[in-house]
This record gives structure tokens, sequence and C-alpha cells, in this order.
């Protein structure tokens, strides 16, 4: 009888030791949001990150003091910060007041003194809409293209952050009456860089400079990454998220990278101008040429023949054409999630670079996120590995109740149980 129980405890080690490699990393909050307002959504949120980051606050004040001085953090929030915050949604601007409501928040406006005020955390919420921090690229694939016969997308999240950001990366999820939304970036950052929902629909925001300086004053000016927060909780494919961002204006140009389960396209979105989405069949700047059927890039600035031209930086012209030379999959040669994962690792001409913060694969299909987030000392692994994020999504969303990994660990499991007991029961039969 010793000898099974050696063998059955050496099979739970095994199983629970393989379990634990799988463990996410990242932080992950997990919202009841079903009939909430957004005071309640955000005390709930904001006590759960402070429980988990307890010196948030520090945290967040001395990234903010690493790239504004105070000068400039004055004028954006009398310029920018109180003019956008009058059109996000109440809801959001609740949640966000009412997370703050939960942490030690400061009267006094100053960087760098390890205290977080309630400006200071708007300027935070409102970065990629007034200063303008995310450098990004992203691919896709889909259709006959792609192995699973629906789209693959992959992005890039580049940021200059600060080991204490890095140190705060996290997974919001929320989960609504109707659906439910995942946002991916930092404890606490409510509106949407990367994010995607249960019925499939991923948006991420990309910088687009035209070289244009801020409106003044910016009245009638949306926030981006509130509305793409928005259209994540509100709607379920590119074309109705398109519509609802057609609407707004923003301070600064933009491109949005949008996937949904039959397809991947591009909002480019210039500041004071009509939007368009961009397929991989669009007409392109000539300098900017694509001629990939059923694949789709971004970088940080526009290609579509009818947008202005601000493709001036060497590096979204090298990243370009470094997808271009990428993107060789067809209906003979399908791309995997691998394939993908691969080309968003490429560091030849810095797709993947040493400000890539978080690289991301994610398959509308079947809602399954593959994600790597850059240690908290800014140096990458080597090799960089993408894990999958499970247990985003409620089973009822995902519309699976275990895993094949799981379904794979539990036979080995079973399997090892059944041999030991034909092992003691043969043994007792032949003695």
């Amino acid at each position: 009888m010793t000898k099974i129980i050696k063998i059955i405890t050496f099979s739970f080690l095994f199983f629970s030791d393989f379990v634990g490699a799988e463990t996410n990393a990242i932080a992950i909050f997990h919202i009841d949001a079903k009939n909430k307002t957004g005071i309640e959504i955000g005390n709930t949120l904001g006590n759960a990150i402070k429980e988990k980051f307890p010196d948030i606050e520090k945290k967040y004040d001395s990234y903010l003091a690493s790239f504004v001085d105070q000068a400039q953090f004055n004028e954006w929030v009398q310029t920018r910060v109180n003019f956008i915050k009058p059109n996000i949604d109440s809801a959001y601007r609740d949640e966000v007041n009412a997370i703050a409501s939960t942490w030690a928040i400061y009267a006094q406006d100053k960087l760098g003194d390890g205290y977080l005020s309630l400006n200071e955390w708007w300027v935070i919420q409102l970065i990629p809409d007034i200063g303008r921090r995310t450098n990004c690229s992203g691919f896709g694939v889909f259709g006959n293209f792609s192995a699973l016969n629906a789209p693959i997308v992959g992005r890039n999240m580049d940021w200059r952050t600060t080991e204490a950001l890095r140190s705060i990366q996290a997974i919001t999820v929320y989960e609504y009456k109707q659906r439910t939304m995942v946002n991916i970036g930092f404890a606490g950052y409510i509106g949407v860089i990367s994010g995607f929902n249960s019925d499939g629909l991923f948006v991420a925001h990309l910088d687009s400079p035209l070289g244009k300086y801020y409106p003044d004053p910016p009245i009638g000016d949306h926030a981006i990454v509130f509305d793409l927060k928005r259209v994540l909780e509100k709607t379920t494919v590119i074309s109705t998220a398109a519509r609802y961002l057609f609407k707004q204006q923003y301070g600064f140009s933009h491109n949005i990278l949008m996937a949904d389960t039959k397809d991947v396209q591009v909002l480019e979105q210039p500041q004071g101008m009509t939007a368009k989405l961009r397929n991989y069949a669009s007409s392109l700047k000539m300098e900017m040429s694509w001629g990939k059927i059923n694949q789709i890039a971004v970088v940080n600035c526009f290609v579509l023949e009818s947008s202005p031209f601000n493709c001036v930086d060497s590096v979204d012209r090298y990243r370009w054409h470094r997808f271009k030379k990428l993107a060789q999959f067809n209906s003979n040669n399908k791309a995997y999630v691998e394939d993908v994962t691969k080309i968003m690792f490429d560091t030849v001409q810095e797709i993947f670079n040493p400000h890539t913060v978080q690289s991301m694969v994610f398959t509308p299909k079947d809602k399954k996120l593959y994600l790597y987030t850059v240690p908290i000392s800014g140096i990458h692994e080597s090799p960089p590995i993408m894990n999958e994020i499970h247990n985003l999504l409620s089973v009822s969303s995902t519309q699976e109740k275990i895993s094949s990994k799981e379904m794979i660990l539990w036979f080995i499991v079973i399997s090892l149980l059944l041999v030991t007991l034909w092992i003691y029961f043969g043994e007792k039969t032949f003695k």
C-alpha cells in the first residue's frame, strides 16, 4: 500500500507543479459590473487594487514625474484635462473618482513627492489623449490564410516606462450583463489601450502624430481611451464600433487596430478630419504599398492614399516594410498563433524593441489571449514567451468548461492512477 500512496502523491505533485507553471503572472482583477453604478464599480476595483498594490499612489506619482515637469503638468490640467473630462461618459468619470476615493489622495499637485492628487490621477488616465505616450505596432491575418479560418491579431504596446509602472501591469475584467470586457494595461487604468470583449471584438490604440498643435481650447474633444472602453462595452463588431468612433473629435491623431470574428481592419483618424477604415485591399500611398491578401499591418503613421502624409519617421517605414516581408501567408501556407507570435517578437526592424511593454496575440473566434509582459527590470526575457492567459471569460462566454491543456493533464493523472491500481492489485493476485 505504501507504494501506491507514493505513486499517487507523485502524480498529484507533478500535476500541481505543471499547473503552477501556467499560473498567470500578471495581476487580474475580476469585477462584477452587472447592474452596478460607476461609483460601485470604482469602489470595488479601487479596494482590490489597493490590497494588491499598497503603494499604488507612489508608483503612479513617480511615473508621472518621470516624463512631465510641474509646469507642463499644470498646463495640461488647465488646458486639456478640464476640457476633456466633461465629454467622458459620466459612469466612467464616477469610476475613476471612486477608485481615487479608496486610495490616499492628496490635495496638492506636486509631482515626485510620493503622493497622488486627483489631478495627477486624471492626467494618468488621459496620457494617450494629452501626453502621447503610445508608440506601437500590430499585424493581423484572417480568412483562409489563417489556420483557424478566423482572424489572428497581434499587437505590441511600446511605452517609455519606469520600474514602478512596469510593476503594476494588470488585466481588469468587467462582467457586465450583456457581455464581458477585458482591459489589458495597468492597475486602475480605466481607459482602454488594448482590450477585447466576449463577442470577440478587439481594439488597440496607436499614436499617429501629424505634427499639429493640440487644439486650443479643445472644446468638444473626446478621450479616445474612454471611447474604446465604451465600444467594447456596447458593440460587437468592427463596423458598429467604427461608426461610433467616426462621430467623435480627438485632440491628437491616431490609428485603432480593430478585429472581430471575421476581419481585421485599421481605423485611421487624423486630427480634425474624417476617419476612415482601412482593409487589406485599400488604396495606399505609393511609398507604403502593401499588396498582401487577407493580411494587414499598422504602425505609427497613416498609409491610406486619402489620409495626410505623416510616415516621416524611419522607424515607422522600417517596421512597415518588415511586416510586409514577414506577411507571407496564403491558402497553402496558413498562419498559426505561433507564426503571428514570431512576427510580433521580430527584432530586425524594431517591431519588438527595448520599449515594448506588452506583446500580445488574440484570436477573436475562441477569445484566447496570449500575452508577454516586460519584467519589472525592463530587460526582456531571452527568449520572450507569450503565455495564454486563462480564466478571463466566464464559461458561458467562452462555451468552454475546461481547457484542452487541463484535459490532457487530468488524463495523465487518471492514467497514472489506473496503472498504479493495476500494478497494486496485480501484485496481490500473484502473491
